[in-house]
């Protein structure tokens, strides 16, 4: 059975300590590339966007990686597995962006991003029936709850088509990124991020080019957008990538997914901080009470009666099978590619 923190696998107190700054600097990440990448997404287009950000941070952190010794080692260690480089490129990265992206131009961003937002839940029902892990009561419920209020969040306001090959490629990007997590984490675990994914991005972008290439031709950006897409891959995305699978290393890809159904609600409190949108309404403040709920179900570990310790929580150990976005990191509820307008409640960023 693999389900919540185990005796024999119980990260130590320093991982507990660092689990609550990973998530809470991920968001933060997160909703940073919502605000930044809206214009960037109406003016270059969204795959153009999202290749060129893949890119650039799979140039900075191999840059990183490749400093040392021991990470060019890694760097090749991970290249001697094409097959799986090229699956998992393709799961978490360009075919998340691809099946989202080219989604929301046949159903609209609501819609797509309601999709999304059934990634806790998907993740839960992946890991059981594919991976072996059995999930708490506790965490089943948490991930039904906030996937149902960020879906519904989605959905305020939100104008969309029912059309079906359109709700299909977002619903494969979404189950695609939510299988890469686990696989990920049983397959690679034993290197460090900063040597995985700059092979991964890599292929990514390799994988990209050809569809961002009709819009890169028709519509080149300008010196200025690629500045812009320069930055928010190498200072935005870059270290977004970094926690997020770390996060997913420590914690899994189902609490993963769920730290990111914050990133909406973040972005709409810091638009109205900003005072580029009103005070959130009552239905938008329930929703959000809701999803933080829900998040809490799954991400903070209940106490023992009597005990003064912390029970086996809903999230996997270290050692067992373990989600972002976007270019598919990401993330989960984060869409790639998506035009992000502020003061608005289905707004997106700009590649995962």
């Amino acid at each position: 059975m693999r389900e919540g923190v185990t005796e024999k696998g119980r990260l130590p107190a320093a991982g507990h300590a660092l689990v609550p700054l990973l998530a809470t600097v991920l968001v933060a990440l997160l909703a940073g590339t919502w605000l930044m990448s809206g214009a960037l997404v109406e003016a270059a287009g969204p795959l153009t966007v999202a290749t060129g950000r893949t890119a650039v941070c799979c140039v900075v952190l191999t840059a990183f990686a490749a400093a040392r010794s021991s990470g060019r080692a890694q760097l090749r260690q991970v290249a001697r597995r094409p097959w799986l480089v090229c699956l998992l490129a393709l799961l978490g990265f360009a075919g998340y962006a691809a099946g989202t992206l080219l989604a929301i131009g046949r159903v609209g961003t609501s819609l797509t991003n309601l999709v999304v937002a059934l990634m806790p839940c998907a993740g839960v029902a992946i890991g059981a029936l594919w991976f072996g892990e059995r999930a708490s009561a506790r965490s089943v419920v948490g991930a039904l709850l906030a996937t149902a209020a960020t879906g519904a969040y989605a959905a305020l306001g939100g104008q969309g088509t029912l059309d079906a090959p359109g709700l299909l490629l977002a619903l494969a990007g979404m189950l695609g990124f939510a299988v890469y997590g686990f696989l990920y984490r049983r397959t690679l675990a034993a290197l460090p991020p900063l040597a995985v994914l700059p092979v991964l991005l890599a292929a990514a972008t390799v994988m990209l080019v050809p569809l961002a290439l009709p819009g890169l031709l028709t519509r080149p950006p300008s010196p200025a957008q690629w500045a812009g897409i320069a930055l928010l891959g190498g200072a935005v995305y870059a270290p977004a990538y970094l926690v997020q699978h770390r996060l997913i290393l420590l914690k899994g890809p189902v609490f993963t997914a769920a730290v990111q159904l914050a990133v909406p609600f973040t972005v709409r409190i810091g638009d109205w901080a900003l005072g580029t949108a009103d005070a959130p309404g009552a239905a938008e403040a329930a929703l959000l009470a809701a999803a933080c709920a829900g998040i809490a179900l799954v991400t903070l570990e209940r106490r023992r009666p009597g005990s003064g310790v912390s029970a086996p929580g809903p999230s996997v150990t270290p050692d067992s099978v373990g989600s972002a976005d976007s270019s598919g990191a990401a993330s989960p509820t984060t869409l790639p590619g998506c035009p992000s307008s502020t003061g608005s409640r289905t707004g997106s960023r700009a590649g995962r």
